[in-house]
């Protein structure tokens, strides 16, 4: 689902991996970068500011969080992604604000 001035799609997570894209944690404090995508495992490793490359992350939980972010059923903050996807809140949200993501209004 399109949502309005969000460009969060595979095809973006790629291209980001592709081009080496710097986005930032949702404090803004850590540069991350997408290390690896597997679309048939289904997951995506970030390589941290520090060059250690995270665990996997399920693409399809990650999707689901992008919904419910635009639903306004999760809001776009790191403690509450963290509930979701426990240690990936400020990951996640850093990467959903780089693609310009928003709850609903």
């Amino acid at each position: 689902m399109k949502h309005t001035n969000c460009n969060f799609s595979l095809e973006g997570l790629q291209k980001m991996k592709e081009n080496g894209t710097i986005f930032y944690t949702a404090a803004g404090y850590k540069k991350l970068k997408i290390a690896e995508i597997d679309t048939i495992a289904g997951t995506l490793k970030m390589e941290r500011s520090t060059g250690k490359i995270t665990w996997s992350l399920n693409l399809e939980k990650l999707f689901e969080i992008h919904e419910k972010v635009h639903s306004g059923e999760l809001s776009l903050n790191q403690y509450d992604i963290d509930k979701e996807m426990p240690t990936w809140g400020n990951y996640i949200t850093g990467l959903l604000q780089y693609f310009a993501c928003e709850n609903a209004k």
